[in-house]
């Protein structure tokens, strides 16, 4: 397993971690459950929490709570917990330590590398902020790709028959969307 490359969606509301075993792609459990809150806290003695932990206190310590922030990703800003003073990326990095953590808890190895999911829309600067959270988790970022295509990439795992389809990729502002076909030998994509 030196080899192993999980995926992670880090998500505005929530975060996924999967690795492909076997031509499938398998969610890997965190604390339980499929998917985590992308919540990060200082609870009342100081402690990081992340995950549910931290959503839990949204209501009784919100100057202490942090949640969607993948929405100031890529800005010059920093955001405060109990008057401490984060960055987006720093925030971001706890959420994928967590991943990370656990990922290797359940998977029994270490986990060193990842490839990221970010919107089709996100920027440069985007991109790179989530790289550098990903290094700041302790992470080898091999890649970063739009989810559209993580989508498409984790429906068509393991697929031996030939098949097309179309994946949308829907913003407020915009829509876009890209045409992907799967043949026995390979997957091709057209925009």
């Amino acid at each position: 397993m030196n080899d192993l490359i999980v995926g992670i969606d880090l998500g505005t509301t929530n975060s996924v971690l999967a690795v492909a075993r076997g031509g499938d792609i398998k969610v890997i459990p965190i604390h339980g459950q499929p998917t985590v809150p992308s919540c990060v806290g200082l609870d009342s003695s100081g402690k990081l929490i992340v995950g549910q932990t931290a959503k839990n206190q949204l209501i009784a310590a919100p100057e202490a709570t942090i949640l969607s922030i993948k929405r100031k990703m890529g800005e010059d800003t920093r955001v405060t917990l109990s008057g401490k003073a984060f960055s987006p990326e720093e925030v971001s990095s706890c959420i994928l330590r967590e991943l990370k953590q656990e990922g290797e808890r359940e998977l029994g190895a270490p986990v060193r590398k990842a490839v990221i999911t970010v919107p089709a829309f996100f920027n440069e600067r985007q991109r790179k902020a989530t790289q550098v959270a990903g290094e700041l988790a302790g992470l080898e970022v091999v890649r970063i790709i739009n989810e559209p295509t993580a989508a498409a990439l984790a429906y068509g795992a393991g697929r031996t028959a030939d098949e097309t389809m179309l994946v949308p990729s829907a913003k407020s502002t915009s829509t876009a969307s890209a045409t992907w076909r799967w043949k026995s030998n390979g997957l091709n994509m057209r925009r």
